[in-house]
């Protein structure tokens, strides 16, 4: 559930959802809803609690023969935004031109310590 960064859910009579291991705020838009986690709760429209990363959250419309409506904004992990894959690429890149610069360098220096070894300066 938690994959979806604002998602508007509808309930039915009696059904139950979970709403996973992250956390969030749910929002209350219709109905009344029981929510057990850490502490049962009834919430009514308008109501909004925000849920820890650690908590598991069921949820569930009270009214028996109303459904419920809610809206649940998972928050997201604090590296999902990040473009991760663009950053180590672009780490790793810069690395290797760093590495490239070091080894032009020793190599110019190992040719001129040739050419100064072969016209006999260098003893």
């Amino acid at each position: 559930m938690n994959s979806q960064a604002n998602a508007v859910l509808s309930l039915a009579p009696g059904q139950a959802r979970r709403l996973g291991l992250g956390g969030g705020e749910l929002t209350v838009l219709r109905g009344r809803v029981w929510l057990t986690g850490e502490a049962d709760q009834i919430l009514s429209p308008g109501q909004s609690l925000r849920v820890n990363d650690a908590q598991a959250v069921v949820i569930e419309a009270w009214d028996r023969g109303a459904g419920a409506s809610v809206r649940w904004q998972a928050r997201r992990p604090l590296l999902q935004g990040l473009p991760l894959r663009g950053f180590v690429g672009a780490f790793f890149a810069a690395l290797a031109r760093s590495a490239a610069s070091s080894a032009s360098r020793a190599q110019g220096c190992i040719k001129a310590g040739d050419s100064m070894a072969s016209s006999g300066a260098v003893k």
